[in-house]
C-alpha cells in the first residue's frame, strides 16, 4: 500500500467525514472509498457517452432511412393501396432475413 498526503478542502472533508460516521469507517478507509468509487463512476459515464453517440448515430441513420423511404414511395407515384401482411413475395423475403439475421 501506498501512503500519501492530501490537502482537502474544509467542505469535502466535512463531506467525508460524514461518510465516515455514516459507514462506520476510519478516515483512510473512506477517502479510499470514495476515490474507487469516484475513478469507476468515471469509467461508467465514459462508457455511458459512448453508448449515448453510438445511439444518436443509430437515430440519424434510422431517420435518414425513413426519409428515404418516404421520397421513394411518393416518387413511385404508388395509388393502390395494398396490405403488405398479404404480399406473399414479401412475407417470404422477410421469413429468410429473420431466419438468417440470427442463426447462430
Amino acid at each position: 500500500m501506498i501512503y500519501t498526503h492530501i490537502t482537502l478542502s474544509e467542505e469535502i472533508d466535512s463531506q467525508v467525514r460524514d461518510y465516515c460516521s455514516s459507514h462506520n469507517l476510519k478516515y483512510s478507509q473512506a477517502i479510499r472509498n470514495l476515490v474507487e468509487l469516484g475513478l469507476t463512476s468515471f469509467e461508467a459515464n465514459n462508457q455511458i457517452d459512448l453508448n449515448n453517440t453510438l445511439l444518436s448515430k443509430i437515430l440519424s441513420k434510422s431517420i435518414y432511412t425513413i426519409d428515404l423511404i418516404e421520397k421513394m414511395y411518393s416518387d413511385l407515384e404508388i395509388t393502390n393501396n395494398s396490405n403488405p401482411k398479404n404480399n406473399k413475395v414479401l412475407q417470404d423475403f422477410k421469413s429468410k432475413r429473420y431466419k438468417d439475421k440470427f442463426d447462430d
